[in-house]
């Protein structure tokens, strides 16, 4: 999937790695969207509020509020956000979790970037 679907949708990445970030970002470039970073959960409820982006990929583990945490956060003052988790912890639990507090996917890092952009396609391609 290389052709761009994003049509400079706004997306924010919420990764306490940079080089997570980044890779994301590069791949959401070439879609062409428009991205924002958030490095915690604290920066990306601010960063929310004040963008309302179309869609959060969200990391699960992080320092000050988790990814637990931010999206029940994110769901409280946006019932409607959309949430991609995006994580190298392969905790299914954790995972289980998220999606039952209402993510709509998961991607597991490393991952192809094909993978992922059919991921995030799959929940922002119609809107």
């Amino acid at each position: 999937m290389t052709e761009q679907f994003c049509n400079k949708r706004q997306i924010l990445i919420v990764d306490d790695a940079e080089l997570a970030r980044e890779i994301e970002a590069l791949f959401l470039h070439h879609a062409g969207c428009t991205v924002v970073e958030a490095e915690d959960g604290v920066q990306a409820l601010q960063k929310y509020l004040e963008l309302r982006p179309v869609l959060v990929i969200l990391d699960i583990i992080m320092p000050n509020l988790n990814g637990i945490q931010t999206l029940k956060q994110l769901k409280k003052v946006d019932p409607a956000v959309r949430v991609l988790i995006c994580t190298a912890a392969d905790d299914y639990r954790m995972i289980d979790m998220a999606l039952k507090e209402g993510a709509l996917g998961y991607i597991i890092k490393p991952f192809k970037g094909e993978e992922f952009l059919k991921k995030v396609h799959d929940i922002i391609g119609d809107i």
